[in-house]
């Protein structure tokens, strides 16, 4: 009897121990398992940062380079709006004017190119006038230089018109000599409009806009 109760606390000995064994495995097992826990929540915490980091970076170089751009697309639509502005108001003026009145614009044209041409002979296309008038008014300053007069395509002069103008009206003279170098001179109302946004664009803006342009 006594050695089988020997053996029965052995055996108790024996479960106890292992019972320690165990419980020591799984407090390190729990241990570790909440380290590594803990190890994916810091870098899930720190990937969050970083990204909430990066896009705080992206959005500030963005706004800065919205807030760069800014000052250049307001200016660059003042400066169309005046443009525009201007061109309105010439439209204007040439609308209120008459055709009678353009076509002596086109005269005061006509007799400065008299300085290039000479007395070379001249034919002569019409840009939006009538041909008879155009003629006369031709007549009356080369007289017998002019040998032809004539009517000119609709899109004759397309590359050289003002965006933006109405009146693409006027006169284009060319000489008939061609042994000494022919001569073209395009004396149109757009020239005209041209002249004067390089002379006085900022006279008119400021004559339009009250002294007050837009800043």
């Amino acid at each position: 009897m006594e050695e089988l109760r020997s053996t029965d606390a052995l055996d108790k000995e024996i479960v106890a121990d292992a019972k320690k064994k165990a419980d020591r495995i799984l407090a390190k097992a729990e241990e570790s398992c909440a380290s590594l826990l803990g190890g994916v929540d810091a870098r899930v915490q720190e990937a969050k940062s970083q990204a909430e980091a990066a896009t705080r970076s992206m959005l500030a170089l963005y706004k800065k380079n919205i807030n760069a751009s800014l000052p250049l697309e307001k200016e660059r639509y003042l400066v169309s709006y005046i443009h525009e502005s201007v061109i309105e108001a010439l439209n204007v003026y040439f609308e209120s004017a008459g055709e009678n009145k353009r076509l002596q614009i086109v005269k005061e044209l006509v007799e400065r190119s008299k300085k290039v041409l000479g007395t070379r002979p001249v034919n002569a296309r019409v840009l939006g006038f009538e041909k008879e008038a155009a003629f006369e008014m031709l007549k009356s300053v080369f007289g017998t230089q002019i040998l032809s007069v004539e009517s000119a395509g609709a899109g004759e002069n397309a590359d050289e018109t003002v965006e933006g103008f109405a009146f693409h009206e006027g006169v284009i003279l060319s000489t008939a000599d061609s042994n000494s170098g022919a001569i073209t001179c395009r004396l149109t109302l757009d020239e005209k409009v041209k002249d004067i946004l390089d002379s006085w664009n900022f006279e008119l803006s400021d004559a339009l806009f009250g002294g007050r342009l837009p800043e």
